[in-house]
């Protein structure tokens, strides 16, 4: 199976897209979606230099769109800018968190994008565990991006 192409319009956060603006989730172009594709699912983590990465934004049942659109509000359910169903992140809220480094210091996040050939039956609020379970044997693409926020 051909990956899928993930690209952010950016290699470096902008401040709307971080804790020190509007939070705002970004826009994701993904290239190369296979024909069979029903939907399309995020996973988002951080990458720290040190200790564990943190899960920043779960979401699934995404229309297979070339252009994921910035500005997902924090609901579990979604309609617009496009339907999907938001999980759980480790920051304890539903929706995007955006990167939030210290003066001085560079976060790391990494986007990966899942094409699947099915809608996922989970509940809104799913952690990421939740969602990669659902998933099981029906990923058929993935891509991911990695975007980088000092501060």
């Amino acid at each position: 199976m051909p990956d899928l192409m993930v690209k952010l319009d950016f290699d470096e956060f902008p401040a709307a897209h971080t804790c020190k603006g509007a939070n705002r989730s970004p826009a994701i172009r993904v290239e190369g979606i296979l024909p069979n594709i029903k939907s399309l699912a995020i996973l988002a983590t951080t990458s720290p230099e040190e200790g564990s990465s943190r899960v920043a934004w779960v979401l699934w049942n995404l229309p297979a769109v070339p252009l994921i659109p910035e500005g997902f509000p924090g609901e579990g359910v979604v309609e617009s800018p496009l339907h999907a169903v938001q999980g759980t992140n480790d920051f304890d809220t539903i929706g995007y968190r955006g990167p939030c480094p210290g003066p001085g210091e560079t976060e790391a996040y990494l986007f990966r994008v899942y094409a699947l050939d099915l809608d996922l039956a989970l509940d809104p609020g799913a952690t990421w565990e939740e969602m990669i379970r659902a998933m099981e044997g029906s990923m058929n693409q993935t891509g991911e991006v990695i975007v980088f926020a000092t501060g």
